[in-house]
């Protein structure tokens, strides 16, 4: 991880809204949720960095509890999973996947393309329900906002040796 300086948190939440609208039109419209996510994180740390992240390091970071956007299908239980263990379990069943969990699928498929938005990640894990039984040990990253960003980069090998990928981390 590379540290590019602290940053306050309304630059944060400026950077999110002008790349994650609340208004776009696709399916299952998450970015509310999102902003949900650094709000929390904002209160129980008042504090953010920016950074760049290596591939080891994105696939590492630890995502919350996922119903696949209502799909048959979930992709990560109650106590998380490492983007990397994610897309195992999404390679064991992505047989079934694209039919059993079509909304999550299409995100994953939409978001195969080298990193253009910075992920939203953090030091804690925060109190919303999605996170609530999330296990992560050794002061690990823990997902805000990027889950199908990570997983697609992950599945589909997006992320070269050498490739960094911009990150606010909350609580770092």
């Amino acid at each position: 991880m590379r540290h590019l300086g602290s940053v306050p948190f309304a630059e944060v939440l400026a950077r999110f809204r002008s790349e994650h609208s609340v208004d776009d039109p696709h399916e299952w419209n998450t970015n509310s949720d999102g902003e949900a996510h650094l709000v929390c994180a904002e209160r129980l740390t008042n504090h953010w960095d920016r950074v760049l992240l290596g591939p080891d390091e994105v696939s590492r970071v630890v995502l919350p509890w996922h119903e696949s956007e209502g799909g048959d299908l979930k992709l990560v239980p109650k106590t998380g999973l490492t983007v990397a263990e994610a897309t195992e379990v999404l390679r064991a069943v992505c047989d079934r996947y694209p039919t059993k969990s079509p909304v999550c699928w299409g995100k994953i498929v939409r978001m195969n393309a080298p990193p253009s938005t910075p992920l939203y990640l953090s030091r804690v894990v925060i109190d919303m329900s999605d996170y609530e039984a999330l296990v992560v040990s050794g002061g690990g990253l823990v997902h805000l906002d990027g889950l199908h960003r990570m997983v697609s980069w992950q599945l589909n090998g997006v992320l070269s040796s050498g490739c960094a990928v911009e990150a606010y981390v909350a609580g770092l």
